[in-house]
């Protein structure tokens, strides 16, 4: 009997404990598939080796673009949440627009897509749909678009933003964009929406400063509303003075206009005052030519060149005893920009005004400089043709000739042939398919009589040309001066377009913009460059072409500057920038070595640097330059 009672224990006490254990196993399992429960109200024991570890671990990055939103797993012991871009459950969680439609920014290097349209170098930002960021100046490609044509009646009204534009306001916006805004826009509307967002990104994202400052900077001439451009200027010093824009910058963004704020030259100014050192030839020269203030009326408006600051330097170093010594003046000029973009709000310490010196309260301090700058007008004269082909009774009539060939109520560029110029001319076409330098030299003396500039350049040495090559007829004030600047860009630009077989506008326009990166241009030579692209699209030179007189004329290193120049050039471009065929094509035509590895002092060389040297070296053939 007793060993039954023993026997009847042992199975109750075994029976009790495999329910116990069952009863557990179902716990933790009903534990794991519950969502996480808030610690402030769990029963926690007090001691901590009672206490089970708590792992929280995320399984995914947070969202931030459309391709980690599409690529994000989801865990049941992410964090619980309506705000959480985690789920609960193993099943994603359905995105919401803020997390797709994202504000994107589309540089100077970038492109913005609409279908099959290409808007390059926009400096913009866009999306994908309507943005969860309220920004005016977004480009939303999914908004529908009309592109102007020709005999289209173009609206004269604006609007406050790229989505409440028309199709058609649009397509006129989108234009301008694509054209790189070197051109007067039709409304005040459209540069006051893109200007809106260049001041978010450097006011809020705080990114490319120097790119905004830029392109801000090349606005302004073509601001006819007093409003804007007072906005442009005071955004441009306020954003240069808060990033304290380094003095041969704002000197290379300076010496592209023939007027610069006042505000900008008391920056420039600011490095050299109370210095006790001179202030550069370059830098009284940029000053003198471009202060309002400063300026006579009557005076002629001079553009920098390297030829016009090699006259003005001797001069002004003999008047200023060895140039000019400023003192930092008693009283400031302050500068409090507020934004124009009504969906950004500045804090109080962002909305600081900032203070400079102001050295134009005072102009007698500049007397030296205005008399150096009186003996530079005197000296610094158009020089007049070796032959005065005004005076020459039986001149040919160019005027005449243009407007012969131009098609009827047309004001584009005029596209011909050096032979057909050429018999206007009286010159026999017939005896040599080639020009010879004489020839040449009367065709770009005329015309420069008559007003007109010829492309491609004709006084480029070693280069043959023939009667049959197209040329392109481009206005020009007679006794105007092609800078060296503009002419070797031109050269190269071309040369460029060649060597990628360029034959889209998506391509030369930016190609045409990044000259400003390498040469000083101003505002006139970067249109005549725009016109070059009727010559260069397609090109009707191979490289092979250019290679054989350049092979001729510059040494191999020479040569190699050339490449590197060119290769710098292309280099933002997906489609070239890291295409080998590039470089190959280049040095088969250069007799370059394709193996040799680029040194580390060209590959950290600045385009601005690289662009002088350039410039030095191909001096030799412009001779007339």
């Amino acid at each position: 009997m007793l060993y039954l009672v023993i026997g009847l224990f042992v199975v109750v006490a075994v029976g009790a404990f495999f329910r116990q254990q069952s009863k557990q196993a179902h716990t933790e399992s009903e534990v794991h598939d519950a969502p996480p429960t808030d610690p402030a109200s769990l029963d926690l024991p007090d001691s901590e080796d009672e206490a089970e570890a708590q792992d929280f671990v995320l399984s995914a990055r947070p969202v931030t673009s459309p391709e980690l939103a599409s690529g994000a797993t989801y865990s049941a012991h992410a964090p619980a949440g309506e705000e959480s871009p985690y789920g609960l459950s193993t099943e994603p969680k359905k995105k919401s627009q803020a997390q797709v439609n994202l504000l994107r920014w589309c540089g100077r290097s970038g492109n913005i897509q609409l279908d099959n349209i290409t808007v390059p170098g926009a400096v913009a930002y866009w999306s994908n749909g309507e943005c969860a960021t309220p920004e005016p100046s977004c480009v939303d490609v999914t908004l529908p678009v009309e592109f102007p044509k020709p005999g289209d009646e173009l609206p004269a009204d604006g609007a406050e933003s790229y989505a409440a534009m028309t199709p058609l306001q649009r397509g006129i916006y989108l234009t301008w964009l694509a054209g790189a805004r070197i051109q007067p826009p039709l409304h005040i509307c459209y540069p006051t929406i893109w200007l809106y967002g260049i001041e978010r990104r450097t006011i809020v994202d705080k990114l490319d400063l120097g790119l905004c400052i830029n392109e801000a900077f090349r606005l302004i001439p073509l601001m006819r509303w007093d409003v804007l451009s007072d906005n442009l200027i005071n955004f441009i010093t306020w954003l240069a003075i808060k990033v304290w824009l380094p003095d041969e910058d704002l000197l290379g963004l300076c010496r592209r206009l023939n007027k610069v704020p006042e505000g900008l030259l008391d920056i420039l100014l600011n490095s050299y005052a109370n210095s006790m050192l001179p202030l550069p030839s370059a830098v009284a020269f940029t000053v003198i030519r471009t202060c309002e203030k400063l300026h006579r009326e009557g005076e002629p408006q001079i553009s920098h060149s390297d030829e016009a600051l090699a006259t003005f330097t001797p001069i002004y170093k003999d008047l200023c005893k060895g140039g000019l010594i400023l003192a930092k003046p008693s009283k400031t000029l302050k500068i409090d920009y507020k934004p124009a973009n009504p969906s950004i709000t500045l804090g109080k310490k962002d909305n600081d005004p900032v203070e400079i010196p102001d050295f134009f309260e005072r102009l007698d301090i500049f007397k030296p400089l205005l008399d150096s700058w009186e003996v530079f007008l005197t000296a610094h004269k158009p020089p007049e043709p070796e032959v005065n082909l005004a005076n020459i009774e039986d001149r040919p009539d160019i005027e005449g000739f243009v407007a012969t060939l131009r098609p009827e109520g047309s004001d584009l560029p005029l596209i011909t042939t050096l032979g057909k110029l050429g018999e206007v001319m009286k010159f026999d076409t017939s005896r040599n398919a080639k020009l010879s330098g004489k020839e040449r030299k009367a065709i770009v003396d005329t015309a420069q009589v008559e007003g007109w500039q010829i492309l491609p350049d004709l006084g480029i040495s070693g280069r043959e040309y023939n009667w049959e090559d197209k040329i392109l007829f481009v206005e020009l004030a007679p006794g105007t001066q092609l800078s060296l600047n503009y002419r070797v860009a031109s050269f190269i630009l071309e040369f460029t377009c060649a060597s990628i077989a360029a034959d889209e506008d998506r391509v030369f326009e930016p190609l045409r913009q990044r000259m400003n990166d390498f040469f000083v241009l101003s505002d006139e030579d970067n249109i005549r460059l725009e016109a070059q692209r009727l010559l260069d699209l397609p090109t009707q030179y191979g490289p092979d072409y250019y290679g054989e007189f350049m092979c001729a004329w510059l040494s191999e290193n020479e040569r190699k500057s050339v490449k590197y120049l060119v290769l710098d050039i292309v280099s933002f471009m997906p489609e070239f920038g890291n295409n080998p065929e590039v470089n190959s094509i280049l040095c088969e035509f250069l007799k370059l070595d394709e193996d040799e590895q680029t040194p580390p002092e060209e590959i950290m060389k600045k385009p601005g640097d690289r662009g002088s040297e350039v410039l030095k070296l191909m001096g030799m053939l412009f001779k007339n330059a």
